[in-house]
Order: C-alpha cells, then structure tokens, then sequence
C-alpha cells in the first residue's frame, strides 16, 4: 500500500528524531558511562595549562575538519556519476553518516546517512558507489597496516634462525604480491563492472543499471579516490600520534605509526558493534603501544590518548552531524 505525502513526512521526521536521539545517547554512554570519564576529565584538567598538551590537543583538532573534509572530497567525487553534489553538501552528507553510523554494526549505518540525503530516488547506486570509497579506505588499512606489520615483526619477533629469515622473506613478498593484487583489482573495477555485466541475462534490466554506476567510474577517479584515501589514514593516524604526545608519551614518530597502523589493521579485521566499539579500540591501543613504552602509567595515557581520538574523530563529527539531519530523507516521494 502506498504510503501518502503526509505520511512519509512525518515518518522522515520521526527518523530524523530518533537517530538524533540514538547519536546523542550512545556517545553519552560511551564516553560518560562506559570509560573512565572522570579520570580522563581529571587529566584534562591538570594538564590544560601545560604549553606542550594546548599544542599537540589543537594541532589533533585541527587535522579533524580536514580528515572528515578529504573524505567528502572522495564522497563528492564519486557521487558526481549520479548526480552532481557541492563541496559542502558532501560534507554534510559524510557528517550525517556518521551520526547514523555510530549505533551500527561496523558503522554500516554511514551508508544510509550518505545515501539518504541525495536527491536520487535509486539509492542503490549511491550505495554502490559508497561502497567503491569505502573499498578505498580499507585498502589503505591494509597497505599501511600489513607494511608495518612486517617491520613490528621484524623488530619484536627474534630470527636466530636460517628457515625463520626464509620465511619472514617468503611473507614480505607474498604480503606485497596480495596488497598489488588488490590494488590493481580495485583499479580495474570498471572492467571487472563490464565482464560481470556481459553475464547478466539482457532481460534483467535492473541489474544491468546497477553494475551500469561502477562500469561508468572512470579509472582516474578511483585512483584519486585511493590517493585521497592514503592521505586520510596519514592525517587521522597523525592525530593519534599528536595526542599520545599530548600526554606526554615520548615516541618516535616512525616508530608511533608502524604501532598505530597495526592497530587499525586489528581493529579493522575484529567485527564489532557499537557498545564495544570504543572498548576493543582502547584494549588494541594499550597493547601494542604498551610494547613500546614499559610503565604502569602509560597504560592509563594510552587509553586515554585512544578514547580522546574517538570523540574528536567520531562524537564531535558525529553531533554537528545532527544538525543536518533534516536533510535525512528514507522514505522519498514517489
């Protein structure tokens, strides 16, 4: 049964109202509720007037606009195959899938947030394309992650003997054979979109159109969406470096990124949902970072240091987010 105007809009607004008020609860149980708030709110506040903290914590928050804006550049660039989006609409669009993305499995929920505040009325093929960035990005995890995870192994695993050199050898090759393959797979996506559609039954018109989105993606463009894609993990893997130093934890800034991409690599590879999201984070953080670093307390600045980047990368984004959530629209008119 078809639904009336009247209808869908007060739905659309009952949506809009119960995501704000689903982002607005789970970050306040996340960060007042589950963490350990009152330490880290104490920490805050004896460390504000230390000229070193006020540094690194601005610089952290300074790179955050232009995390999220790399990755609306990509959204905007990718969305221009269906229908042609501003800069700053981009950006809302990105903001709201975050605010809606925070209460998902895998944050699966920025998908719809992206998608439903198009003006298309097929909102698979946005979806499509969504997924294409979001290819993008984890292949950036991967590169990163599996590079530096052949330089931890090198340096916290011992090789005393001949076969165990052999095999490290055998596993940098084989690590960058796989991550060429992936690349290249991604690139050709168009091609691979036109095969897959030489297969499809002509009849089945509607599938045709779908795989017709990715098929029309110039290679170009997914190699700037890469491109975007390795620069985006640099910014927001810095800004975890930024506040670790905020903290006080003296690190080398090569030595900081190899454990923090093995950490997003980890975190990446473990499903999750969003009641533990930020806990799993926190127990990867204090693992791998506490192989460097060998006190009691730095086990309590890591962690801070952690729940710090989910609310300047995530909560924040994810609040002005809410305040373009009317642009959210599920059910469209017809």
């Amino acid at each position: 049964m078809e639904l009336s105007a009247k209808v869908k809009k007060t739905l659309n607004i009952t949506l809009r109202l119960l995501v704000a008020l689903l982002a607005f609860g789970f970050i306040y149980r996340q960060v007042f509720v589950s963490g350990d708030f009152n330490q880290l709110y104490h920490k805050l506040v004896s460390d504000i007037h230390l000229h070193g903290f006020r540094f690194f914590m601005i610089a952290a928050l300074v790179l955050m606009p232009i995390n999220w804006g790399l990755e609306a550049y990509k959204w905007q660039r990718l969305t221009r195959y269906i229908e042609p989006v501003s800069f700053a609409n981009a950006y809302r669009s990105v903001l709201t899938g975050i605010s809606v993305s925070l209460f998902t499995p895998n944050r699966v929920g920025d998908f719809i947030g992206r998608v439903f505040t198009l003006k298309t009325r097929d909102p698979l093929k946005a979806t499509l394309l969504a997924i294409a960035g979001s290819i993008a990005q984890i292949l950036a995890t991967l590169t990163f992650g599996m590079t530096s995870g052949l330089f931890f192994i090198r340096r916290y695993f011992e090789f005393g003997e001949l076969w165990q050199l052999y095999l490290y050898s055998g596993l940098v090759l084989s690590t960058l054979i796989l991550l060429m393959v992936l690349i290249m797979a991604y690139l050709r996506t168009p091609r691979l979109s036109a095969f897959i559609n030489t297969l499809i039954r002509p009849e089945w018109k509607r599938i045709h159109e779908y795989i017709a989105v990715l098929q029309s993606v110039e290679r170009s463009t997914l190699f700037k969406v890469l491109l975007l894609s390795l620069l985006r993990y640099v910014v927001f893997s810095t800004q975890f470096y930024l506040l670790l130093r905020a903290f006080a934890l003296q690190i080398p800034y090569p030595t900081a990124f190899m454990l923090i991409s093995v950490i997003y690599l980890v975190v990446t590879a473990i499903p999750t949902v969003a009641l533990v999201d930020l806990g799993i984070r926190g127990s990867v953080s204090v693992y791998f970072l506490g192989l460097y670093f060998h006190n009691g307390q730095a086990a309590f600045l890591i962690l801070s240091a952690s729940t710090l980047i989910w609310i300047v990368n995530l909560a924040l984004p994810a609040l002005a987010g809410i305040l373009f959530i009317y642009r959210f629209t599920l059910l469209r008119q017809s």
